[in-house]
């Protein structure tokens, strides 16, 4: 993760490359400029030094996008897309069988997928977790929250794609 860090691709972090950076924060800093997505959910973010003390995720988000020059996705409840120039997205799609093993790995694929065709980080990002909640949502409307996986999303993707073209 650190050697990726030094590209520069658009590069887009989760889970185990989120906590590559716990410790080592300057090697997100150095990136400033290039495209780089972090999609943390809220234990992750505060191992890499996101403050949630306050009790407001907008505000927490906003603060840590700006102070290290990237853009970040704040899972959880109202999934937030905070941006390097202080603007924050709050989305307003997805359910509760997206808290599962495997869903973060799906909106990792969708943002890098957005990146991979141009979009621009922040577009990539919003407009991936409009889609990973909407999936999920459609997902959900035929299975459940509780019965859906991570797999139910991804067929239901292009349904979703549908929806906004």
């Amino acid at each position: 993760v650190w050697e990726l860090l030094k590209t520069e691709k658009p590069l887009v972090l989760d889970a185990d490359g989120i906590n590559a950076l716990s410790g080592h924060i300057d090697l997100l800093d150095a990136r400033r400029g290039r495209p780089t997505v972090l999609t943390p959910h809220e234990v992750e973010f505060a191992r890499i030094g996101g403050d949630l003390s306050r009790g407001d995720r907008e505000r927490a988000a906003q603060d840590f996008a700006m102070a290290h020059g990237c853009v970040l996705v704040l899972k959880g409840h109202r999934t937030l897309t905070a941006a390097p120039a202080g603007n924050v997205l709050v989305n307003t799609t997805g359910n509760s069988g997206l808290a599962k093993g495997g869903s973060g790995d799906v909106l990792t694929g969708i943002v890098a997928a957005l990146l991979a065709q141009g979009a621009t980080a922040v577009r990539a990002a919003a407009v991936g977790v409009w889609l990973h909640g909407r999936a999920g949502d459609l997902a959900a409307e035929r299975l459940t929250p509780y019965g859906m996986t991570p797999e139910d999303v991804v067929s239901s993707l292009p349904a979703a794609i549908g929806e906004i073209l």
